[in-house]
């Protein structure tokens, strides 16, 4: 082949190739043309409000208003089983418990709380290991109705026995004992809840406990009678409320109260035959004796 038919095939060569990057480039900009003009197409998904959780529910745990809100969920992927705005209210969930735990934002369906008055309640509301009992009360041991589901109350046995005075004569003297501290309400009567405002005396308390202090709440409830003592909402990191009011200053150094520390005189008046009463007189450390 002589040089003049080289250079002829280097210049076809090169046309050849300047004609299909510039018939690329035009195919390229006529087609970013055609789709700009056209019209574009809006995909749009319908969604529906769904109840769910805010923030994490542990197994066990009441559903409060403020643990739940109404969130937009794409239709296709709701189900049957969730909560939807205009079908269902919210109310429908409060005071229910958790049975299994539910994470922020995953709906809250019927299947995974139990109501008042449903089989298992109770059951759902302990926690595990715990046991639920419950003791008779009266306006009096039961604080006036002003204990309410969720509260702290300490438990405590009045209880009579016989002991003998100097003389060796019987007679009937009162101890009072707090068995049990810092218990869980769990019902009152047969309500979980407590509309506000509304303060009613109780029959009945149901309160969480293991199972050796459900033991000594048996053992009690026969041994006399029970009271509740409310425990204050303000507490420390040592479980003692944080009042700064005025402690008593008396302290026995028993795990007991006697009548006698509310009465000196169950202790002090005694009979002598022929020589009417005596009263023991406490000044301090001494005891002196004051005839009648």
């Amino acid at each position: 082949m002589t040089l003049k038919n080289i250079i002829l095939l280097l210049i076809a060569l090169g046309t050849a190739g300047m004609t299909a990057m510039l018939a690329n480039n035009w195919i390229s900009s006529e087609r970013a043309a055609f789709l700009a003009s056209a019209p574009k197409q809006v995909i749009e998904t319908s969604t529906v409000q769904v109840l769910v959780v805010n923030t994490e529910l542990k197994a066990g745990s009441f559903v409060r208003k403020e643990n739940l809100k109404w969130q937009p969920w794409p239709e296709e992927g709701s189900t049957d089983v969730y909560a939807l705005k205009g079908q269902r209210d919210i109310k429908d969930f409060i005071g229910a418990v958790v049975r299994t735990s539910i994470m922020p934002g995953q709906p809250i369906t019927d299947r995974q709380v139990v109501h008042p008055g449903d089989r298992g309640f109770l059951a759902a509301v302990l926690q595990p290991g715990s046991r639920a009992v419950s003791v008779p009360v009266n306006a009096t041991s039961g604080i006036s109705g002003f204990i309410f589901p969720g509260d702290k109350v300490d438990l405590i046995l009045t209880s009579q026995f016989n002991s003998k005075n100097s003389e060796g004569d019987n007679r009937s003297r009162h101890v009072s004992k707090t068995i049990l501290s810092g218990i869980r309400v769990l019902a009152i009567d047969q309500k979980t809840e407590s509309k506000d405002g509304e303060v009613s005396p109780a029959k009945t308390v149901t309160m969480e406990v293991t199972p050796r202090q459900a033991e000594k709440v048996a053992i009690g409830m026969v041994m006399g009678s029970l009271s509740l003592s409310l425990q204050s909402l303000a507490r420390d990191e040592t479980g003692m409320d944080g009042s700064t009011a005025k402690k008593p200053t008396r302290d026995t150094g028993r795990g007991f109260t006697l009548d006698t520390d509310v009465n000196a005189l169950v202790a002090g008046l005694t009979k002598r035959p022929g020589k009417g009463m005596t009263v023991n007189v406490l000044r301090g450390s001494e005891v002196e004796q004051a005839a009648f």
